[in-house]
């Protein structure tokens, strides 16, 4: 962390970027880091190369987040990407900005190989909020409402609202700091989690009814296509979260959810027990993340994509088996 630190003090214009198809960690780790750097006097600036979903809309200046950055090249802050590239075709389109740029890499992902000049990943971090909060403390920046908003909406997306064994007893302390620095828990745990439309259950309910189940209910699958949400007019982002409702069948300890992108390509979130390793599954395809949460994607249409993902499922599940998880 002091490594990071010290390049943020140092700098004078920072652009914080956030991850593909954003979820409430990377967007508010990176709008904590850009309302921190303008407290300390520096220009600052959010990039996402896709828009943020609207159930984020309740995060301070996410209406300000930009698709490129605007400012000239600095520091450029990379939040919750475990490879560069996770942030999208900006890194290629700004080619020369990110030649001129130092890069700063903060995750919790335990799959991130540490790129960057200086680079702070902590897998034992439950979201990268978690490590974003404790590096305000080091910069000297005090919590206000808008940061604890933005810090608090990333912990609660990746603990499912502490419900998750990510929670550590470190979360919990940061938690009852943003807690007390004005982050409304209980409103951003609806916005996050209740607060749906009508289109958004409609999706859920096509994706429900064609959910199945292998290896003896032990694992739980189901796909969002392109034509589910053109009948429910609902953007790719209102999967958030049913990846979680999969995980709630009883013998699940795999669940996976196949989103359907374009005819050659699919993406996958694995949700895993303690007896499945999710990042072994996602790795056997480019793939990361946590033990218990990862992705990857495979260029092959969903019908291509899901057999050989299953398969790779109930492997890990045996190798699970075999060392006694």
């Amino acid at each position: 962390m002091l490594d990071v630190a010290e390049v943020l003090r140092g700098a004078e214009r920072i652009s914080a970027f956030c991850h593909e198809n954003p979820d409430g960690d990377t967007l508010g780790a990176a709008i904590a880091i850009a309302l921190a750097a303008e407290r300390l006097g520096k220009q600052a600036e959010v990039v996402s190369v896709d828009p943020p979903p609207p159930f984020l809309s309740f995060l301070p200046r996410v209406e300000r987040v930009r698709r490129s950055p605007a400012l000239e090249p600095d520091v450029a802050v990379v939040v919750d990407a475990g490879e560069l590239s996770r942030i999208g075709s900006v890194v290629t389109e700004k080619a020369d900005w990110f030649a001129r740029a130092r890069i700063v890499n903060i995750d919790h992902h335990v799959s991130n190989p540490g790129y960057g000049e200086a680079a702070w990943i902590d897998p034992e971090a439950a979201a990268t909020c978690e490590l974003v909060t404790l590096l305000l403390a080091e910069l000297g920046v005090p919590l206000d409402e808008q940061l604890a908003t933005a810090l608090m909406a990333g912990i609660v997306q990746d603990t499912h609202t502490f419900a998750h064994p990510n929670a550590t007893a470190r979360t919990l302390r940061v938690a009852a700091e943003l807690v007390e620095a004005g982050a409304p828990l209980a409103a951003i745990n609806r916005a996050v989690y209740a607060d749906k439309p009508f289109s958004t259950l409609a999706l859920w309910g096509l994706m429900l009814a064609g959910i199945g189940q292998r290896a003896g209910g032990r694992v739980v699958h189901a796909s969002m296509t392109t034509a589910m949400l053109a009948s429910t007019g609902e953007r790719p982002t209102a999967s958030e979260g049913f990846v979680d409702l999969l995980a709630s069948s009883k013998l699940a300890d795999v669940t996976i959810l196949f989103k359907e992108v374009g005819p050659e390509e699919t993406r996958v979130s694995v949700r895993t027990t303690g007896r499945a390793d999710a990042v072994a599954i996602t790795s056997a395809f480019g793939g990361g993340g946590h033990a218990r949460a990862a992705g990857c994607t495979v260029a092959a249409s969903l019908e291509a994509a899901r057999e050989p993902v299953l398969a790779e499922a109930e492997r890990e599940l045996a190798r699970g088996d075999a060392r006694g998880r």
